[in-house]
């Protein structure tokens, strides 16, 4: 039986979306591996195998042997640019000389670009050629494959033609192409700022208690259960709960609500979120690694690193398109030499201006810059998105599955009326109760205490033995020897009762989250269908669905949780099911649907289920998710339209089909416009940062 992992490595050596494609290829021929997913955005890869057939050092090795390196953390963008200006005007002061020889010629100046150009290949565009020898190991080409080409048969031709001309344009390609990876490489340092933000929120000293007094400590020395103090204004450094004080606390960062929360004894706070006026002491509950911030930074590392369906496309482009236009540029330099009796020197540069014009980085950037953006954007909106495939996929569903209770309505049921049927006295039967819920979690039981504390019923707790909780059911336990169970009866009610006999009936009735009329309006008038389900009674269900004006014949009601997979499965045979539940005992209906929305709130629960996690805990923002989704998908396809386009207009052009005009391409200018072209598609990403969420009208 295979024994299956996952290996997350972070890969250096990264210098073009093609290098994606390669590592992932050099990752498939080890034996085991099933799945790869290499994202040159994040310069990760993911990869799936048999543990039994491989190991990690397998993974490793085929890395290396493409010509990359696997380190403990990924270089940042930040750090490829300063690398890639290294290497821009390293070029460019070798490449000065043939540049001014063009206009004064300098003394020996063929044997010096000799020298120029042969340094400029040796220091700056190596790893092309390397790129190149690598791909050909495991049968495919890159964007390396053509640079390396180009500049080698520039190079060639003018050492064996005697002439400086064509170093100068190999030097030059460098220059352009290094130009480009530098600008890009500032670009896409933008693309991942979502993640870093949430990394530098975290202070790097703490107020530590020691007996009664305080001193400041680095925080990876803190240990759960260690007293802290925070004062107005800081942030605050570990999850915990306050002991003492209160204050409100800015939460923003996690869940992309702006309004401050109160905060007081006994209550949980966040790593990262912000003390405004008071100050207070916690107990550290999670270290700095264990903590939501750092979860949720691990998620949206994740989600960045994924791949999306279209990224999928865009490699099967790619695979397709590099060895097409070897082939065009070599047809190109047939039928100018040999057909139309052009010069070599003529036929050489349209040869060499579409192997450089036509390099497929810009489609490789295409998906993942974007996905890159979006991520960052959602968990800025307090939306946590766990990959490109379902970032993708929001903006397609057309069926929406809402859980009740916790979900479309709030996690306060109110108790509206009691009914003693026994010929105990209301105090005691009511105590019978209040002792049993005690020891729930549920709604309903906190409506039940809530009920008693409200009535002023004389509290008497009473002792509970047996305890036994049933999902969907009830709960039972034994008092004084006799066993009492309370739970939903058929007519909707809260029923209490011992050998069979009602003692009690509670009825009760739903607090709606108060923004969820606007979100079921919005998706009905989306034309999206929207469809509830319910553990509690129909009548009750009905109560809500027609306060949501939800139609009677998308009601399903008395379904226990597990039963809850069987209704999306019924939904998935006709569209594409979002299921929306509170994250606690909805995994299996989150994990069954085509894309599990988890309304979190910031819980541990919610961010371990559901493929998004809403953790503002604001149901807008489904309505925000699905917009962000078709916005973020638009501009891949943007995207897709300029690298192809581009590339289908200047390939031509490239070639001399226009030179009768006068219209020719030289390729060190083809070298420039290929760069500005990648530049060009990080720049479209990077303006999704201008998306604004509420206009949900607007989608249809």
């Amino acid at each position: 039986m295979a024994t299956n992992k996952i290996e997350k490595l972070n890969i250096s050596g990264m210098h073009c979306a093609s290098c994606a494609l390669l590592i992932k290829k050099s990752i498939q021929t080890v034996p085991g591996v099933e799945d790869v997913s290499v994202n040159y955005g994040t310069k990760k890869a993911i990869i799936k195998y048999d543990s039994d057939k491989s190991s990690v050092d397998n993974l490793i090795s085929a890395i290396k042997s493409a010509g990359y390196d696997v380190t403990q953390k990924a270089a940042s963008d930040s750090d490829d640019a300063k690398i890639w200006r290294k290497k821009f005007f390293l070029s460019l002061i070798l490449t000065l000389p043939l540049f001014v020889s063009m206009f004064y010629p300098l003394p020996y100046i063929y044997y010096l670009a000799i020298i120029l150009t042969s340094l400029n290949i040796i220091f700056v565009g190596f790893s092309f050629y390397q790129g190149l020898f690598t791909a050909l190991k495991v049968g495919t080409f890159t964007m390396d494959s053509l640079i390396a080409i180009g500049t080698a048969s520039a190079f060639i031709f003018s050492l064996t033609m005697g002439t400086f001309h064509y170093f100068e344009v190999a030097s030059s390609l460098i220059v352009f192409v290094t130009l480009g990876k530098w600008l890009e490489s500032l670009a896409k340092a933008k693309t991942s700022q979502a993640v870093s933000k949430l990394i530098d929120l975290s202070p790097k000293f703490v107020h530590q208690k020691n007996g009664n007094n305080f001193s400041d400590i680095a925080l990876d020395l803190i240990k759960n259960g260690d007293i802290l103090r925070v004062l107005p204004g800081e942030i605050i450094p570990l999850d915990g709960q306050i002991i003492s004080g209160s204050s409100s606390v800015d939460q923003s960062a996690l869940t992309g609500e702006s309004v401050p929360v109160d905060k007081t004894v006994n209550d949980k706070i966040f790593a990262g979120t912000q003390n405004q006026t008071g100050s207070f002491e916690f107990k550290v509950t999670a270290k700095s690694n264990e903590t939501i911030l750092s979860r949720i930074v691990k998620l949206v590392e994740d989600a960045q690193s994924s791949q999306s369906p279209l990224q999928n496309l865009a490699d099967k482009i790619s695979a397709i398109f590099v060895p097409s236009v070897l082939i065009i540029s070599i047809i190109t330099l047939i039928i100018w030499k040999l057909i139309l009796g052009e010069s070599w020197e003529m036929s050489l540069n349209y040869f060499l201006a579409v192997i450089v014009i036509a390099c497929p980085c810009a489609l490789g950037l295409a998906t993942p810059t974007v996905i890159m953006v979006a991520t960052g954007l959602a968990a800025k909106f307090g939306i946590l998105v766990k990959g490109g495939e379902y970032l993708q996929k929001a903006g397609t569903i057309n069926t929406v599955l809402f859980d009740k209770t916790g979900t479309l309505t709030q996690n306060q049921v109110q108790i509206t009326g009691f009914k003693n049927l026994s010929k105990l006295s209301d105090q005691e039967v009511l105590n019978i109760a209040y002792s049993l819920e005690l020891k729930s979690e549920h709604p309903i039981a906190k409506a039940i205490i809530n009920y008693f504390n409200f009535t002023k019923t004389r509290n008497l707790k009473l002792v509970t033995r047996n305890f036994l909780s049933s999902t969907g059911v009830g709960i039972s336990a034994t008092i004084n020897n006799k066993k009492y169970f309370i739970g939903k009866s058929k007519s909707g009610n809260i029923e209490l009762t011992s050998d069979e006999k009602i003692i009690a009936s509670f009825t009760f009735s739903d607090t709606l989250r108060t923004d969820a009329f606007s979100v079921i309006s919005q998706l009905i008038k989306q034309k999206i269908n929207v469809f509830m389900v319910s553990g509690d009674s129909l009548t009750n269900a009905n109560l809500v669905a027609s306060e949501l004006s939800i139609p009677s014949e998308n009601i399903f009601a008395d379904v226990l949780p597990h039963q809850k997979v069987d209704v999306v499965k019924n939904l998935q045979q006709k569209s594409l099911v979002a299921f929306v539940g509170d994250g606690i005992n909805d995994s299996p209906s989150l994990a069954q649907s085509d894309l599990g929305i988890a309304m979190g709130g910031g819980s541990d629960i919610a961010i371990e289920s559901g493929n998004v996690v809403i953790m503002n805990n604001k149901l807008s923002s489904i309505l925000t998710l699905r917009q962000l989704s078709r916005s973020t998908v638009s501009k891949i396809h943007q995207n897709f339209i300029y690298a192809l386009i581009y590339n289908l207009i200047l390939i031509p052009v490239a070639a001399g089909v226009l030179s009768p005009w006068g219209l020719t391409l030289r390729p060190e200018f083809a070298a420039a416009a290929m760069s500005l072209s990648s530049v060009s598609v990080v720049l479209n990403s990077l303006s999704l940062n201008l998306f604004k969420p509420g206009k949900h009208l607007l989608l249809d």
